[in-house]
């Protein structure tokens, strides 16, 4: 018959152990947050870039900014966040974000390299948009008036598109 030679640490050696594990849960769901967070911030971004660049070259007007947001509904009804209100507050946040004015003030502050998050801190990809929002769709970019798309200002993501839309509204 075989002995049982598991060690018992003593109950603070454990409860050191404990706390290391309770650390790496908190430490991984903080950076899923801001990983979310920041993906949520590009997704509006990237829908408020394109419905501007429709409205701007007259391809759409407010009937069809109704529409898509009827449409998004009926794909999926449980899916919230996309009314017609919140999608022109995406409209608002990608034209104020990527004025040319925020752009050089931003810039000049040099706030990418003060104040970067953990993800951006632990990653040096040089990807600052998602790949999707690197492609020009084309029928934006056939008005001779159509600019290339902005990069996403990486200081916008230290917080939620909520806050912005309220910063944005005062």
């Amino acid at each position: 018959m075989e002995r049982d030679t598991t060690i018992i640490p003593n109950p603070s050696e454990l409860e050191h152990q404990f706390e290391y594990i309770n650390s790496l849960i908190e430490q991984h769901r903080a950076s899923a947050i801001v990983r979310v967070n920041t993906e949520s911030l590009l997704m509006s971004w990237e829908i408020g870039q394109y419905i501007s660049g429709q409205l701007k070259s007259a391809r759409w007007g407010a009937k069809v900014v109704s529409d898509l947001a009827d449409y998004l509904k009926r794909m999926n009804p449980r899916r919230k966040g996309y009314s017609k209100r919140n999608l022109y507050n995406m409209v608002y946040f990608y034209e104020e974000y990527s004025a040319d004015a925020f752009l050089k003030l931003t810039g000049s502050l040099h706030l990418d390299e003060v104040v970067q998050l953990p993800v951006t801190q632990m990653e040096d990809n040089g990807i600052v948009q998602s790949l999707t929002a690197q492609l020009v769709p084309s029928e934006i970019m056939q008005s001779p008036t159509a600019q290339l798309p902005k990069k996403f200002p990486a200081i916008l993501s230290v917080t939620s598109f909520t806050n912005h839309v309220e910063i944005l509204n005062r």
